[in-house]
């Protein structure tokens, strides 16, 4: 009897261990399927921050400074700076607004880019060179939308307008030149304009008037010297009429690339009132204030000082000015 009662405990034992053991093995498996689990979310989430951080070029840390402590060579400096990009306005036909009238249906907003600088010294710690290597935007630019009317409307026949501004050498040109529409078509067609980039696009030189306070002919006439009346490789590849962006060394990859050739029309107007035709402070488009970062006076030989490097840029705007205003 009683080894009978002392195997039953004995069988009561291994029954309890083995389910401890199951017991055992479960929690084992739950734990490494959670880690691997918590690993690859971990994993993830790395992932994602190295996408959303940047797509920008990498810069190599450690053998910057490894040859920074080689005293026989040059030395190197890894600097970020902000820079702000200017919005593009688009421009959008309307058929409820009359021809020659404009509505701004959305705003736009400036975006910011963080550039990523070097320089390079000698072993002298002289400055040899300085260069961007990286860039990422870390704020987006908005569009501005403006509608331009398609509505036609019969008018009574009226005088020529006359009412312009005078052209003069030394005139402000923080202002409307004043003339109509019309005028600006009238003005700017013409035999040099071999692919008829300035007759097409006519109108635009008279909305940044509107818009801007800016004169349009002197735009238009800028644009006629840079891009050769539009046949420059940079205008019709690119539809940058000015070579905005573009530097001495590198001109055509500098330069920006548009949708077409109303956005560097109207780009181009905003920089020109935004840093170089007004005084710092001055209030003008959209409830901004002017920077004044390179404003020496609203004349056209003012401008010439900090905006081109060629002396003689004002006097060549200025007889594309005078052509211009003597068709009208």
């Amino acid at each position: 009897m009683k080894k009978t009662e002392d195997r039953l405990k004995i069988a009561k034992i291994i029954v309890f261990l083995n389910f401890f053991l199951l017991f055992i093995i479960a929690l084992y498996f739950r734990f490494v399927s959670n880690k691997q689990t918590y690993a690859t979310e971990v994993l993830n989430i790395k992932q994602k921050q190295l996408v959303d951080i940047s797509n920008a070029n990498q810069i190599n840390i450690e053998n910057i400074i490894e040859k920074n402590n080689n005293n026989n060579t040059s030395k190197e400096e890894i600097y970020e700076k902000q820079e702000e990009l200017e919005y593009i306005t688009k421009y959008k036909n309307s058929n409820e607004l009359y021809v020659g009238t404009t509505r701004i249906s959305q705003q736009g907003r400036n975006g910011i880019q963080t550039i990523t600088m070097k320089k390079t010294f000698d072993k002298n710690g002289n400055l040899i060179k300085e260069e961007q290597v990286g860039a990422r935007v870390t704020k987006s630019s908005l569009d501005k939308i403006i509608e331009i009317g398609t509505k036609i409307y019969v008018e009574p026949k009226v005088e020529k307008n006359n009412n312009f501004q005078k052209l003069s050498f030394n005139m402000a040109l923080n202002k409307p030149s004043g003339l109509s529409i019309e005028q600006f078509k009238k003005a700017l067609t013409d035999n040099k304009d071999v692919n008829k980039v300035f007759e097409n696009n006519a109108e635009y030189f008279y909305y940044i008037e509107e818009q801007y306070s800016i004169n349009g002919i002197f735009v238009a006439s800028i644009g006629i010297h840079e891009s050769a009346w539009g046949t420059s490789r940079i205008a019709k590849n690119k539809y940058n009429l000015f070579g905005y962006g573009a530097y001495d060394s590198n001109p055509y990859n500098g330069a920006y690339s548009f949708s077409n050739y109303s956005e560097s029309i109207d780009l181009l107007a905003r920089v020109l009132v935004k840093y170089y035709l007004n005084p710092k402070g001055t209030t003008i488009y959209d409830g901004q204030v002017a920077s004044g970062k390179y404003y020496n006076g609203s004349t056209v030989s003012d401008v010439n000082k900090k905006y081109a490097t060629d002396k003689n840029w004002a006097n060549c705007v200025y007889k594309y000015m005078e052509y211009l205003y003597s068709k009208v």
